[in-house]
């Protein structure tokens, strides 16, 4: 049984994201929420965390 993962929420370049994942070198991988599944690489400095 896999524990449920938080969704995290990010600000990118003025629009909302969803966090899919984090990697060590400090890069996330994010994903807008309008239903597509294009997935962007960005650095973590590059976001601005949020809570929804």
């Amino acid at each position: 049984m896999n524990p449920e993962k938080k969704v995290e929420f990010v600000v990118f370049d003025g629009k909302l994201y969803t966090v899919v994942h984090k990697y060590s070198s400090g890069y996330w991988e994010i994903r807008r929420d309008n239903g597509t599944y294009r997935v962007e690489l960005v650095n973590s400095s590059e976001v601005q965390k949020v809570s929804k």
